[in-house]
């Protein structure tokens, strides 16, 4: 009797540990892409028709054992890199980061001539 009762607490206990960290890993995912039709929001923040169907997807995909990467891929091909939330920077997408602290630096160079000059 007690070891039915101990079997059945660790089933318990390992399935509810499971959902949580499918649900956990199902947020994160969710934050990451960004809904293809509604402007900056991501598919977590999204009510829209498609971002729900994409959470639907992403929820069977991971349930079938895909990986994040492998996720995230599958929508890149689809819908290009502007599906993710943090695309990667290269080439003159890095200038956006460059570019502030650049005209900064300037700003503070000329405004040293002019107090010091």
């Amino acid at each position: 009797m007690t070891k039915k009762v101990f079997l059945t607490l660790c089933t318990f206990t390992f399935l509810f540990s499971f959902q949580s960290s499918l649900e956990d890993r199902l947020y994160s995912l969710n934050r990451q892409l960004m809904c293809p039709i509604c402007d900056g929001l991501t598919l977590e923040q999204s009510q829209a028709s498609v971002a729900v169907e994409m959470r639907s997807e992403i929820r069977k995909m991971v349930i079938k054992g895909m990986t994040d990467q492998e996720i995230k891929d599958y929508y890149v091909e689809k819908y290009g890199l502007y599906i993710l939330a943090n695309p990667p920077k290269n080439g003159f997408d890095s200038l956006v980061f460059i570019a502030p602290l650049l005209f900064g630096l300037l700003g503070l160079i000329i405004l040293y001539k002019y107090l010091f000059s």
